[in-house]
């Protein structure tokens, strides 16, 4: 009997356990969902990275034949004058570590006549014209981004170059930038400073143009002219760089990066003022009378070397050098026979320590100017020889050697534009006025001047 409860027991706490586990189970089915879904679109900044630039084959040097070396009875020596010259120009330019810079050496042989005058036999020879020339090529990069060729160093650029010309035993009628009138030397040399563009025409033509300033350096005063060239050949043989890899550009330029050095020169005129004291006299002139104790002006032709580093973004401490070599040769004969041969010889060198300001202040503008000012010591030393004749023989000769020594004080503006796309090279010009620190303001003797109306510089090192 007691078992019997027990099993009726049993199953009644099974039927409470089985409805209670479906009233669980409907409980949890209809239970509220609290799930939630959102979308949304992350945008991801591209960081900014240099772009490459588009890829281009890049030539390592180059060989030109020029096909124009000639002149057809040219009377640019003067009308009484004859001269021809048919050659060729041979030419070869290589590009250094730096892509923008190149080194040219040039060869240019040719047949040339000549005839000083109408009645004058013609006169045959072989003459040879010779440079040496550094070039900047200052757009590559913008012709590149343009989608332009720049092969075989298609581009425009600034240059000096350094020319000779010889007449191979005979005198020199020519240099690269200079025609030759009543020359003796066999040798002639000349220097330029020129703006020029170089392209390829067609597959195997090319043209170099160019024009600058020139000064023509075998005589004894050099003066400037404006000079130009052209060469039209054909592109013989170029060799592309080895391991060649595209170069990267940055998409926008730091402004806050600032060249630390330069170097420079300037081509123009300065003058200065050379006192002889009574104990160390200049040798007084004859014609027109001239006392030889005083202050005697000397202009400085040759060009202005210089070098600089900044000191602070705007502030620059620059020395330069100035160097001149003169010599004058006079010859004159009296009624009596007595003749005077005489020979001068005079040497200049200039020291400038001078202090440069920016007043521009970026970097990156093409125009800029500066205020230069500073201190120039001056050494001038003349030397002096003559000798008289009578009847083609020796009866006197005279010699003096003098020397000076001044300290000027200079001041003035500076103007440059710049090239290329961190204006590294830059072309120049200068205006100053010297002062003679051991003279007093006097009327007519107070202020000197020096000018440059070319020049170029180049900046580097930038942090």
């Amino acid at each position: 009997m007691s078992y019997l409860y027990s099993f009726r027991s049993f199953r009644r706490l099974l039927g409470v356990g089985l409805l209670a586990a479906t009233c669980f189970r409907a409980s949890a089915q209809t239970a509220p969902d609290t799930t939630r879904l959102s979308y949304g679109e992350e945008i991801v900044a591209t960081p900014e990275t240099d772009v490459p630039l588009r890829v281009q084959p890049e030539d390592r040097s180059l060989w030109k034949l020029g096909l124009n070396n000639l002149t057809v009875g040219n009377s640019l020596l003067g009308s009484d004058k004859y001269y021809t010259r048919y050659g060729l120009h041979i030419a070869y330019e290589r590009r250094l570590k730096t892509p923008a810079w190149t080194v040219l050496a040039e060869v240019s042989p040719a047949i040339t006549h000549y005839r000083a005058e109408p009645s004058a036999d013609l006169v045959r020879g072989l003459g040879v014209r010779t440079q040496v020339a550094g070039r900047y090529y200052y757009n590559i990069e913008r012709r590149l981004r343009l989608g332009k060729n720049i092969s075989n160093f298609s581009a425009n650029y600034v240059s000096v170059a350094l020319g000779a010309g010889t007449g191979l035993g005979r005198p020199a009628r020519d240099t690269p930038y200079y025609f030759l009138t009543n020359n003796e030397r066999r040798v002639a040399a000349d220097v330029a400073v020129v703006y020029g563009l170089q392209r390829r025409l067609g597959r195997y033509g090319f043209i170099d143009a160019n024009i600058g300033v020139s000064s023509f350096l075998s005589t004894p005063k050099p003066k400037l002219a404006i000079s130009n060239s052209l060469r039209i050949g054909l592109a013989i043989g170029s060799q592309s760089a080895a391991n060649y890899s595209p170069r990267v550009v940055p998409v926008d330029e730091d402004e806050s990066l600032q060249p630390k050095a330069y170097a420079g020169f300037l081509l123009g005129a300065y003058l200065y003022r050379v006192r002889y004291s009574a104990t160390n006299p200049y040798r007084g002139a004859i014609s027109p009378p001239k006392a030889g104790v005083g202050t005697y002006n000397q202009e400085i032709l040759m060009p202005y070397a210089y070098a600089g580093y900044y000191v602070r973004p705007h502030l620059a401490v620059q020395v330069g050098m100035q160097r001149q070599r003169e010599e004058f040769r006079g010859s004159a004969t009296d009624f009596s026979g007595l003749s005077r041969d005489s020979i001068t010889n005079k040497n200049d060198l200039a020291l400038p320590v001078m202090l440069r300001y920016s007043l521009t202040r970026s970097f990156l503008k093409r125009w800029q100017f500066d205020v230069v000012g500073g201190v120039v010591p001056h050494w001038s030393s003349v030397r002096f020889q003559e000798q008289e004749f009578i009847n083609e023989q020796l009866t006197n000769e005279v010699g003096f050697r003098r020397s000076a020594f001044g300290m000027h004080a200079s001041a003035g503006l500076q103007a440059s534009y710049g090239f290329g796309r961190r204006r590294h090279l830059q072309a120049t010009t200068e205006w100053v006025l010297t002062k003679d620190l051991r003279s007093n303001f006097q009327s007519g003797e107070s202020l000197q001047w020096g000018f440059s109306f070319i020049g170029l510089r180049y900046r580097f090192g930038y942090q």
